[in-house]
């Protein structure tokens, strides 16, 4: 753990060296092309995050946006992923290599840039385009300019003033023109204290269109929207509920600690054999970080799906959901479904790795866990209610907060949204 926490480290400072130098040419190079080449407000280029992980909102609004684009719209998705990009095309739709020569011009020539994670260090190359950023989760725990501006109390003057000058070179924390939201009430509540924009706007999560069902077989939103989903997952998913299993997502978050539930509240042959006894398949969704150091898919009843597969289409199919402070469980609101929370650590967590906007237990409409023993309580009971418990008010109510719309259309009212820029 020690040895991996390392590695991560220097990696981190690695990436960041690499991202303010390849900033500087963006400035000096790129960005005086930016008041020469003229935008195409008819095309739209999506960067998904770490280049290659098609998954989250900026799949969903590039699934969506290339069903529903007009003759004259292009939606261009840039990737570092020769075999993403192979697929992409092979569906119907237009990806290009990045950081490639074309790349590099499509971020000079678009209209309107969309991403749901940093752009850093080709920001210098988005200016006039319309920058919107979806963002990847509606925020539980402090995020962006609120974790950052902790991390500047905690430095002397000149590790500060370093720092503050590697972020405005590097666009880390920029205005943007639009950041995307589920409700008004969320982005006075916590989407206006971690990012600067021009605007907000309640359209809702492209990804959650999804869970209100999928598009129309064998149209291209239909082709793209299967691209990094675990099939053999969701395969053994159909099949335990065509035999009337229950079937319950476990999705824990990360931990600074590296830590994980399985080393210390969780003994995964126990829970694999309650799931048995109890006709329930538990499908775990875990970090990447997670990914690897137990072998899951060993225990008959337990289902381990893809670390960086696209989850949405698993979680529309989910009967109950138990997290700990991951913000999944927002959008599994939508589906008004159980929710069990097993935060067997909050005091720890919040005293090492993140503050939050709202408290815990008045955010959370579920009933807590901190045992194994518990959570396997829980669920029996849940189950033999036929999936009912005591929280659908708590849930109505906080989903309220959490969402403005509850429907398929979070990608169109974006789309309509930019079409009148």
């Amino acid at each position: 753990m020690k040895n991996q926490k390392i590695v991560i480290t220097v990696r981190e400072g690695v990436k960041a060296f690499a991202e303010t130098a390849v900033s500087l040419l963006s400035w000096f190079i790129g960005y005086p092309l930016t008041h020469i080449i003229k935008r195409d407000r008819n095309l739209t280029a999506v960067i998904i995050r770490s280049g290659s992980v098609f998954t989250d909102n900026s799949k969903y609004f590039f699934v969506y946006a290339n069903e529903i684009k007009k003759a004259d719209e292009r939606v261009v998705l840039l990737t570092s992923d020769v075999h993403l990009q192979e697929l992409i095309t092979k569906a119907g739709a237009e990806a290009i290599l990045h950081p490639t020569l074309r790349s590099l011009f499509t971020l000079l020539k678009c209209g309107n840039l969309v991403a749901d994670n940093v752009v850093s260090h080709y920001y210098p190359l988005s200016q006039g385009a319309t920058f919107v950023q979806l963002w990847h989760g509606a925020p539980l725990k402090h995020i962006e300019l609120d974790l950052y501006r902790k991390r500047l109390e905690k430095l002397s003057h000149l590790p500060r003033l370093i720092l503050r000058i590697q972020k405005k070179i590097t666009g880390r924390h920029p205005t943007y023109d639009i950041v995307v939201a589920t409700s008004q009430k969320f982005i006075q509540a916590a989407f206006r204290g971690c990012f600067k924009a021009r605007r907000f706007i309640a359209a809702g999560y492209p990804r959650n269109d999804i869970l209100f069902g999928w598009p129309e077989p064998n149209r291209i939103a239909w082709r793209l929207a299967r691209i990094n989903v675990d099939q053999k997952a969701i395969a053994r998913v159909e099949k335990a509920k065509r035999e009337g299993k229950t079937i319950c997502l476990y999705a824990p978050t990360f931990r600074q600690s590296l830590s994980d539930p399985f080393s210390s509240a969780i003994d995964l042959s126990r829970l694999s054999e309650f799931a048995r006894q109890n006709n329930i398949v538990i499908a775990l969704k875990l970090h990447p970080v997670m990914h690897g150091r137990y072998e899951i898919n060993q225990y008959p009843s337990l289902l381990e799906y893809d670390s960086l597969g696209d989850a949405y289409p698993l979680m529309a199919m989910c009967d109950i959901l138990i997290t700990d402070y991951s913000s999944i469980y927002f959008d599994y609101l939508l589906l008004d479904r159980p929710i069990i929370f097993f935060p067997y650590d909050l005091d720890s967590y919040l005293g090492v790795d993140r503050d939050m906007y709202f408290d815990y237990d008045n955010i959370t409409p579920g009933i807590k866990c901190r045992t194994q023993q518990e959570m396997e309580n829980c669920l029996k009971d849940i189950i033999s209610k036929g999936f009912k418990d005591n929280y659908a008010e708590m849930r109505s109510k906080i989903k309220s907060f959490t969402h403005d719309h509850s429907d398929n259309q979070s990608c169109q009212r974006l789309i309509d949204d930019l079409r009148i820029q």
